[in-house]
């Protein structure tokens, strides 16, 4: 059978299992699986084994539990609601100031957590229905929490560029100094649009009344809240560009500097490490199956000859580099919009790879793109899962509809990012190569 049959054969396999219900990690793994055995008989099922140990012995990967710990313990420990209570105080007479806050918080924390989801669960908690008691329009407010929890994509420490590193090589160093300038960039166009909005319409996004505007004192003396957390970034990022440790020692810091700061604030507790450690481990045990059915997917579909044959005919045509990288960037909005981030991560990079180093392209740049995708397929219809973390925790009279709708404008703003930094490639390698030189 010729590597293009086997090729369509796998994927329309897979297709047919998702569209059945199947979760992803099964459709992955058992089409991997079932193809080796047919093409090359049982001894290919050391492939299973030999997976399973390239994620077990691969010490970048270890970072990942790591941060995502320090994200829970932050979680857990209420860090989030001192963050927006100072907001909260701050949002004086400008219109759209605490939806505005509420970004820059969602940045602040994006650059501690390095997952999504609790950032988005902290502050639909928090900001959610705080906007909503300010008379801020729901649909705004549900928008600016899931988009501005996308940014722990983006922002440092970020578990995808650790994957991403982990699959194709790349420094996560370089990938993390290139995440920053698209990662302020992003929330700063957040901003503008909520200013610009709450100009345009007023009543979507009122100022605090005059009585409820803390005097300057207040304000001043809640600005300690911000000293823990910006202490926690500067150490992690700082060790990493500075050469101080590794990305995985790094998230060692951070996970202890994330139970000092519980300490600090008198909220460390079993209680709450027993939380932090239960979640912890749900989203990583989910991750390694799913990373392990995915690299034997991958696994068998290399063994083909089919990526160095994808490579080939696409090389062959003698391409306009900027109309492939559109090609495959639309290709991952698609697929954002129905499967998993790690599925399309260790599905696609096998192929897309090769084409992009074969047209001469920055793989970091490559990557950075890679994840500012991704941040938009969690707030995309149907399967995004910020839109989910977000109903479950959203007031009852926010309906699924007003979270679709709410994600839209932030989608367009992160479609406008992407093709800026497709545009003008020097917003993500600037800041790598003027650290990495």
């Amino acid at each position: 059978m010729s590597a293009y049959a086997v090729t369509a054969l796998m994927f329309l396999s897979m297709l047919f299992l998702m569209g059945t219900g199947l979760p992803i990690v099964y459709c992955l793994g058992s089409v991997g699986t079932l193809a080796a055995v047919f093409l090359w008989g049982e001894g290919a099922l050391d492939i299973v084994y030999f997976s399973t140990l390239e994620l077990m012995n691969n010490i970048v990967l270890s970072a990942v539990p790591l941060f995502i710990f320090m994200g829970f313990v932050l979680h857990e420990s209420k860090i989030a609601k001192d963050l927006f209570d100072t907001v909260y105080l701050w949002s004086g007479r400008l219109r759209g100031a605490l939806g505005i806050g509420t970004v820059l918080i969602c940045a602040l924390m994006a650059a501690m957590l390095g997952v999504s989801s609790a950032t988005v669960l902290s502050m639909g908690v928090i900001a959610v229905p705080a906007m909503l008691a300010k008379r801020y329009d729901k649909r705004l407010a549900v928008g600016i929490v899931q988009a501005g929890g996308a940014l722990g994509f983006l922002i440092p420490p970020s578990m995808m560029m650790v994957m991403y590193s982990f699959l194709t090589g790349v420094s996560v160093g370089r990938l993390f100094a290139g995440g920053i300038v698209p990662g302020l960039l992003l929330a700063g166009l957040y901003v503008l649009y909520i200013a610009v909005l709450a100009w345009l319409r007023p009543e979507a996004a009122p100022a605090l009344s005059e009585e409820e505007r803390a005097p300057l004192p207040v304000r001043l003396r809640s600005l300690a809240a911000l000293i823990l957390p910006l202490a926690l970034i500067f150490s992690i990022l700082g060790c990493i560009f500075l050469g101080v440790t590794s990305p995985t020692e790094a998230a060692a810091i951070g996970a202890i500097g994330a139970m000092f700061c519980a300490a600090v604030k008198r909220r460390l507790s079993l209680a709450m490490l027993r939380a932090a450690c239960t979640q912890t481990f749900a989203i990583c045990g989910f991750a390694g199956f799913l990373i392990i059915a995915a690299l034997i997917f991958s696994k068998v579909y290399t063994g083909l000859g089919a990526t160095a044959m994808i490579r080939r005919l696409v090389l062959g045509l003698d391409p306009d580099p900027l109309a492939v990288m559109a090609v495959i960037q639309l290709s991952f909005f698609i697929l954002g919009m129905f499967m998993d981030d790690i599925a399309i991560l260790f599905m696609c990079m096998p192929i897309y790879i090769p084409i992009i180093t074969g047209l001469g392209l920055d793989p970091v740049w490559f990557g950075v793109l890679f994840v500012v995708n991704m941040q938009m397929a969690y707030i995309t219809p149907p399967y995004g899962l910020n839109l989910f973390y977000m109903k479950a925790v959203a007031p009852k009279d926010v309906l699924l509809k007003d979270i679709y709708l709410g994600a839209l404008p932030f989608i367009a703003i992160q479609a406008l990012l992407l093709i800026l930094l497709m545009l003008f490639p020097q917003l993500v390698t600037w800041l790598p190569n003027r650290i990495f030189s």
